[in-house]
């Protein structure tokens, strides 16, 4: 089911234009991955360049007042980050086939020998049984492993049948996206190694990007067909139900019955309504997405290139987005004069209620 039609794309209101701030330089290439702390607002920026970078953006009124804290390097493309959930952990997936990490308030770093080929996404999990910290990694060698960094070798491996193109885990809900268009959920408050179940995905060509919301009932994904989809983990919950729509396309010129479809690279749930839902295009632009209501809450203008990453800080009042390359055109696109910057968005008011 699509989104109704005859619903414009409301406007972001010219208040909020004006509540956007520029990061201070730092990545020197591609942005591949947002994520912001639980519980604070700090912010980690994986980047091609072969780091991941760390903000506080505590005091966020203009370029000077976001300091850059830390930078985990790498030497290799770093293709995702996360936190841990006191935030005193950061962690960064890479194409070294390692997972590294970082303490932010020693600055001590160290890494895992995690994967045989390169790690695609680093989440750290809820697992009840366990007295530690908890890392999911997923790779494209067809697994997803477990960490306890207190530990050398994984604690436990999931075999998959296809590589692991996109992650996400929140609450009970692990989410992975696979390379044969499937994607495989796991309670992580149950058997953490077993499959609770496996879906064709409802998008007909690769996801590029999942969201799990906050508490692990719901879970969204992104495709590379300007397509986005949204449903309930409980299958009895029908208010999702069949929920897929169009995003990321503009009018071809001068073909008034034709459209130009723009990849999908990001999907990310507000951490406090799970009805909102931000999506970043390979067109340039992003919006955000009523998903029970089934109609977009705001579009913003198009930026100086693809939205690469994007999302929302912890308090759900703020959203960071990647402008760069986004590689859909091949390495000989790539320019080192490319726009690459961090955009931090400040909304005046919830955008839903």
């Amino acid at each position: 089911m699509a989104f109704g039609k005859g619903k414009p794309a409301a406007a972001a209101p010219k208040g909020l234009m004006e509540k956007d701030v520029v990061f201070p330089k730092g990545p020197e290439d591609t942005i591949s991955a947002l994520r912001w702390s639980p519980v604070a607002n700090h912010l980690a920026a994986a980047s091609w360049d072969g780091k991941v970078y760390i903000y506080d953006a505590t005091n966020s009124t203009a370029t000077d007042t976001i300091m850059g804290v830390a930078a985990i390097t790498v030497g290799a493309p770093v293709l995702d980050c996360d936190f841990s959930k006191g935030g005193t952990l950061a962690a960064g997936a890479a194409a070294d086939k390692k997972i590294h990490l970082m303490d932010l308030n020693s600055s001590k770093t160290m890494t895992l020998e995690a994967h045989t080929s390169p790690v695609r996404t680093v989440r750290f999990v809820q697992v009840p049984s366990a007295n530690a910290p908890i890392i999911a990694s997923g790779s494209w060698d067809k697994t997803v492993r477990y960490w306890d960094i207190r530990q050398p070798q994984p604690i436990g491996t999931l075999e998959l049948p296809e590589r692991v193109y996109a992650m996400d885990a929140a609450g009970p809900l692990l989410v992975t996206a696979t390379a044969d268009n499937h994607l495989h959920f796991v309670n992580l408050h149950g058997n953490p190694l077993e499959l609770w179940k496996t879906v064709k995905s409802p998008l007909n060509y690769q996801t590029s990007s999942v969201s799990v919301y906050a508490d692990g009932t719901r879970w969204a994904i992104g495709g590379i067909d300007g397509r986005a989809a949204a449903q309930v983990a409980d299958a009895n919950d029908k208010s999702l139900d069949n929920l897929q729509f169009k995003c990321h396309r503009e009018q071809t010129p001068k073909k008034p019955n034709h459209a130009d479809v723009y990849a999908v690279n990001a999907v990310a749930y507000s951490p406090t309504h799970k009805d909102v839902l931000a999506t970043a295009g390979s067109d340039g632009t992003y919006s955000i997405w009523d998903v029970r209501g089934r109609n977009r809450l705001r579009s913003f203008p198009k930026v100086a290139g693809p939205v690469t990453a994007i999302s929302f800080a912890c308090d759900g009042m703020s959203l960071a987005y990647a402008v760069g390359y986004d590689w859909a055109k091949g390495y000989q696109h790539n320019s080192a004069g490319a726009e690459r910057q961090i955009v931090l968005r400040r909304f005046e008011e919830e955008l839903k209620k």
